[in-house]
């Protein structure tokens, strides 16, 4: 068992690992819309896990050397069948080491990232200031991070907000912060990053969606998400089966309401190591 394994409240089974996958190309529009490694000759991203957001940064930035690295032996392990390709050609590398000892060197990469991994961690400030360390001076680091306070689905959901209020009373008690993400500005400004700027990349669900295939994929994310802490949550005895079963009937509610709104709160900052 990998030793983060309980404090990682989405588990690091296959199952996991696939939506993990899954994730990292349908979140691209709000996660990567922003990033910009263009001139970038090496970009490190923190907390890899299966490799999901470093295809999409493989492909989007086709210049760049990127560099992954995560804890856990067995998100590496995927992530090394994920990215085969481009680590076959030497155009990304994958170590095992912790956000709070990064094996480089200072001022090694030109550029950083993390995606949904501060909120795990119960120390992110230390995690910022390692990053900061390994960046070269006018080096950009970008953190996306969650809100889950602010999760708003409409019409109102019982089962669902109570599942959530659950999750995240967990994740909590497991050491992480699901909502960190508000707080990535003034995390940022304390760890010693410079030119700061904070805005919201936050998914949202409304009428706007007219197809009902487009609508139900969209919601079917977001409860694959929600039940990936299924396994913690009944482990620690905060869930039952007939939670599940009413958490799947609310968003099913939901895909069939051409007015409903559902809206997942995310958060994105970005700044500069001192020149």
């Amino acid at each position: 068992m990998d030793a983060s394994s309980e404090r990682y409240i989405h588990t690091f089974a296959p199952d996991e690992q696939a939506r993990l996958i899954r994730q990292g190309r349908f979140l691209a529009p709000w996660t990567q819309a922003r990033l910009d490694f263009s001139g970038c000759t090496r970009v490190l991203e923190v907390g890899c896990g299966v490799g999901a957001q470093l295809l999409v940064l493989l492909e989007r930035f086709p210049e760049t050397h990127f560099t992954g690295i995560d804890l856990s032996p067995a998100q590496l392990e995927s992530a090394r069948l994920f990215l085969a390709e481009p680590l076959a050609v030497g155009r990304v590398d994958l170590l095992e080491a912790s956000a709070y000892r990064l094996p480089f060197p200072d001022a090694s990469f030109d550029g950083a990232c993390v995606f949904w991994v501060l909120e795990h961690l119960p120390d992110p400030l230390g995690a910022l200031r390692e990053i900061l360390r390994v960046l070269k001076p006018g080096g950009v680091f970008y953190a996306t991070e969650v809100f889950n306070s602010g999760l708003y689905a409409w019409p109102r959901q019982p089962a669902l907000g109570n599942w959530w209020r659950a999750f995240n009373a967990l994740q909590g008690e497991l050491g992480g912060d699901p909502d960190v993400g508000v707080r990535l500005a003034a995390l940022f400004d304390t760890a010693g990053f410079e030119r700061i700027d904070f805005y919201e990349a936050s998914p949202q669900l409304d009428g706007r969606l007219k197809n009902r295939a487009e609508r139900h994929d969209f919601l079917d994310f977001w409860q694959t998400l929600l039940l990936s802490g299924a396994p913690k949550l009944l482990q620690h005895s905060r869930a039952s089966e007939a939670d599940i079963s009413a958490l799947q009937v609310a968003f099913a509610a939901l895909a069939e309401n051409s007015d409903a709104i559902f809206r997942y709160a995310a958060f994105q900052a970005h700044g500069h190591k001192p020149d």
